[in-house]
């Protein structure tokens, strides 16, 4: 249902299940009837508390069993949204902007038994005079305090040679700031409505001396902490879509931006608050996307490692997730949520994995701006600067494969590209030009009858250029002004197997490109056949589209990708807007996709293969999932349904293979459809998203499938033959030990095979075989694709 709905369930039976990476919840402790401001930390004879402001005050809550906090004593303040603590030694100091209590300290010396409160309003020169504060830091026995009713906003310092009896030294008044950090009597100060931050030295506390300023992405600077080394600067900008940003300031006077990273959601809107860094991670308070994680320990290349989502909400406004303190001894988080309480939470740190290199020209050696850096199958990708240089990286370690991509250059992609937690790889790439454009021509035919296909839809696409086209009747297309370079092509028609290779060189010298579609029934969606939609469901309709992901705690609510393996990205899921995972789903009534009609009446033993998502959650206290997604099979005169399924469907949140065989269901006809029916029940106030992709019908008789790998690819030809058929093969991955192409009798005995070496090339087959049909079928390791093939005489 409705986000709006599902939050406000949230809020009254408080049972929310949280998005996460590398990070564990330990407990939740809500505040009911009280929102929280920001959050510190304190930890003495074994025992570690989270200092959780509120809007009444100070709460001290034992977390030394993370699992279950206990709230020990609540000191009392002005009424505000606004309030921050820092410890130094056994006390805690608390600013509030509530007014007329100045700073307010706590002796937690006794705990846990009791604690001793008092307030200090200034001394000598500002004896009385402190009223309102808005933040604070504490370094090396002095106190910073930030956004007071005295200097403009500007700087105010004490001493806490005498924790409980604090001495004021000196202040610089000027542009407001907001917050700040100090380090070797340099003060990082967050000028936030001015828009910069600024280095001044508080060497002298009476006399603090501006040094230099720099302005920040949005020119809105919230936050500020330095690196172990001292080296770099991490700033934060309080507004929607904006960065955590590193900058080296090794040479104050040339203080130089290093890189901006964003939360695990980047250009969701989110806002980011404050920031601390602990061992070379900065851990952020991120709003409406939690506690956010980044290795920093190469700050011009920072990598999201963790993540903990608290809140249910997404995307802009300042709800969520205010702040979090990473300085316990144990390791453990404690973090505020202003709606829904403290967390305890338990990081793993884990460094990432770095990949930096230079790209540059083949001819010229010259470094080359703007080149498109992805790792593929992730979200990782990075442009390259003028220099040529890219850094980039993730936090999984493994295989992966790497395409460097620019208009105008011959694409390039590296398989088996290993990277390690922690360990830089450097991959250096050199890009040939492409040469002019030039007139690319093809043809489609029936690989069967050798006849031309028409008003087939070919897409040639790279990451630089796409081509949509169709054949005409003669099965011929034609592209003038064509950009030489790899592409991806992918060709399909109902009633044929969809053909799609990947990084297929397509220059002057490649000649035509030439396919022949296999007869068959396939659909990965990578083209429009004509599925239609209809149904009654006020929202979250089937629509085809590169699904966009959508997450319901740790559930996955609508997929981010569509089945791995398939041509092109695109599948049918229920509604695709994005946002929250109650923002598009199937809403009040049912959506039905219903396939063009295909005819089994010349398969022996026919039957159908898909993959289906299914996702059914959310409700409020007490409301148990009851939706469906119904999948049926239609031949002209009766139905049948083949599957159900529902909440507690084995599989569910993830793509599901399934197939069926026809026969134990109806009898095949000309007139054949398919049915998948996602259903919103009327009142049951639940979260509904549903999938569909892959689709295929299959010769059960012969016993293996048409279609399985498209990294594999197999065209016979003449098919069908008399003596003997050629069958080329392409395979588009690393060549395995155990490679060969078998042939299969329909009986399912192999009675022919043949060896493979090279990644592609031709074999000749049947010559002792006699009439019948056949599946010739290539392996390569744990791939497999099959075609059927048919001897005349």
């Amino acid at each position: 249902m409705k986000k709006l709905l599902l939050w406000a369930c949230l809020l009254c039976s408080y049972t929310f299940v949280n998005a996460q990476l590398n990070v564990t919840l330990k407990a939740n402790m809500p505040f009911p009837g009280k929102v929280l401001s920001n959050i510190g930390s304190y930890a003495a004879n074994g025992k570690e508390y989270a200092l959780v402001g509120t809007e009444t005050g100070l709460s001290i809550v034992d977390v030394t069993v993370p699992t279950a906090p206990v709230n020990k004593f609540d000191v009392v303040g002005p009424t505000s949204d606004w309030r921050e603590v820092k410890t130094w030694g056994s006390y805690a100091y608390v600013t509030t902007e509530g007014g007329n209590v100045g700073l307010q300290i706590v002796n937690l010396s006794y705990l846990p038994d009791s604690i001793q409160v008092k307030t200090w309003k200034g001394s000598g020169a500002i004896a009385n005079q402190i009223n309102t504060i808005h933040a604070l830091h504490i370094d090396a026995g002095y106190v910073y305090l930030y956004g007071t009713n005295l200097a403009n906003g500007g700087p105010i310092i004490a001493s806490l040679s005498d924790p409980w009896n604090p001495v004021y030294l000196g202040q610089r008044a000027g542009s407001y700031v907001h917050d700040g950090y100090v380090r070797n009597d340099t003060l990082w100060a967050c000028h936030i409505n001015a828009g910069y931050f600024s280095a001044i030295d508080v060497s002298n506390k009476a006399n603090p001396i501006l040094l230099n300023t720099q302005n920040t992405p949005l020119n809105f600077t919230h936050n500020s902490w330095l690196n172990t080394e001292g080296s770099a600067l991490f700033t934060t900008d309080e507004k929607s879509n904006t960065h955590l940003t590193a900058y080296d300031v090794r040479n104050i006077n040339n203080i130089t931006e290093l890189g901006r990273v964003q939360s695990q959601n980047p250009g969701s809107n989110s806002i980011v608050h404050n920031t601390h860094i602990r061992n070379d991670y900065a851990i952020t308070s991120w709003y409406k996307d939690g506690v956010v994680i980044h290795d920093v320990s190469r700050p011009d290349n920072m990598i999201l490692v963790g993540w903990f989502d608290t809140s249910p909400q997404s995307g802009d406004g300042f709800a969520g997730c205010w702040g979090v303190d990473p300085f316990l001894p144990s390791g453990n988080l404690v973090v505020s949520d202003i709606e829904l309480g403290l967390y305890v939470l338990a990081p793993n740190y884990i460094r990432g994995c770095y990949l930096e290199g230079i790209v540059t020209d083949s001819t010229t050696s010259f470094p080359i701006n703007n080149a498109l850096v992805e790792i593929l199958s992730t979200s990782a990708s990075k442009s390259t600067k003028i220099t040529g240089v890219y850094k980039t990286g993730l936090a999984a370690a493994g295989s992966y494969s790497v395409r460097i991509s620019k208009p105008g250059y011959i694409t390039k992609t590296f398989n088996n590209v290993n990277l390690v937690n922690g360990v830089l790889t450097t991959l250096n790439v050199q890009l040939a030009t492409i040469g002019p454009p030039i007139t690319v021509s093809g043809n489609v035919y029936n690989a069967i009858t050798n006849q031309p296909v028409a008003s087939a839809p070919v897409v040639i696409t790279n990451s630089g250029s796409t081509y949509n086209v169709s054949t005409d009747a003669g099965g011929n297309f034609s592209i003038p002004g064509f950009i030489q370079g790899d592409y991806d092509v992918a060709v399909g028609h109902w009633g044929y197997v969809t053909y799609c290779v990947s990084q297929q060189a397509i220059t002057s010298g490649s000649g035509s490109v030439s396919v022949a579609l296999q007869p068959g029934y396939y659909d990965d969606f990578a083209f429009d056949f004509g599925w239609t939609e209809a149904g009654s469901a006020a929202t979250g309709k089937w629509v085809r589209g590169v699904p966009i992901g959508t997450t319901n705690g740790n559930s996955q609510a609508n997929p981010g990708v569509d089945v791995t393996g398939d041509c092109l990205t695109q599948c049918y899921i229920t509604g695709n807007g994005g946002g929250g995972a109650g923002t598009d789903d199937v809403d009040d009534g049912n959506t039905v996709l219903t396939s063009p009609v295909f005819n089994l009446t010349g398969n022996a033993d026919p039957g159908v293969d898909y993959y289906r998502w299914f996702y059914n959650g959310g409700g409020g206290f007490g409301s148990t999932p009851n939706d469906t997604l119904t999948v049926t099979l239609h031949n002209g005169i009766t139905s049948a349904v083949i599957e159900r399924v529902v909440a507690t469907t084995t599989g569910n949140s993830s793509w599901v293979f399934k197939n069926h065989r026809v026969l134990d269901y109806l009898t095949p006809t000309a007139n054949m459809t398919i049915t998948f029916e996602a259903a919103d029940w009327t009142g049951s106030g639940h979260i509904v998203e549903a999938g569909v992709d892959a689709w295929k019908v299959i010769d059960i008789g012969l016993g293996l499938p048409q279609v399985t790998d498209n990294k594999l690819q197999l065209q016979a030809f003449p098919n069908p033959f008399n003596g003997d058929v050629t069958v080329h093969y392409s395979i588009k991955s690393a060549l395995q030990n155990d490679a060969q192409i078998v042939v299969i009798n329909i009986l399912g005995k192999e009675v022919e095979s043949r060896p493979i070496r090279l990644t592609q090339g031709s074999v000749v087959l049947g010559a002792q075989l006699p009439q019948g049909i056949y599946m010739v079928r290539l392996k390569n390791g744990s791939q497999l694709n099959t075609i059927k093939v048919v001897k005349a005489n």
